[in-house]
């Protein structure tokens, strides 16, 4: 697949997300509890660059001229498929964490928060890995 101009954009804007959460350092749960503005920068910042993933596949999804993918999940399961990704689990994982976070917004955990920021960021990074791999084959 040759790269697109919308999936390169949407790894950048991963790659920016995942360098600001890692120039906060060692996430501590009790940061995230005491400081609402660290909290919100985290749980934002963690959606948009789990949107941009889901917008990812959906575009390579789209210009392989398959059928569209009903949800954020359809679209990793079917990224698998066609080799673009290697294994659903750390992405579905974080479709399940947005859909989580925008429906129930009210009641994420801090611990859970910073256990993506301080264990998780590196499989938003093998996401951008594992698609640059996939647009760049002739």
């Amino acid at each position: 697949m040759k790269a697109n101009g919308v999936v390169l954009r949407k790894l950048s804007v991963i790659e920016q997300v995942v360098r600001e959460l890692r120039s906060l350092g060692h996430v501590r749960v009790s940061q995230l509890e005491e400081d609402w503005r660290t909290r919100r920068a985290v749980e934002r910042s963690l959606q948009v660059a789990v949107e941009a993933v889901i917008d990812v596949c959906q575009r390579i999804i789209s210009v392989q001229d398959l059928t569209p993918a009903a949800t954020g999940r359809e679209s990793i399961a079917r990224c698998v498929e066609i080799g673009a990704l290697s294994s659903e689990t750390p992405y579905r994982r974080m479709v399940q964490f947005r859909n989580f976070i925008v429906h129930r917004y009210e009641q994420v955990d801090a611990a859970i928060l910073a256990d993506i920021v301080n264990r998780r960021l590196d499989d938003f990074e093998r996401f951008i890995r594992e698609i640059r791999a996939y647009v760049s084959r002739d």
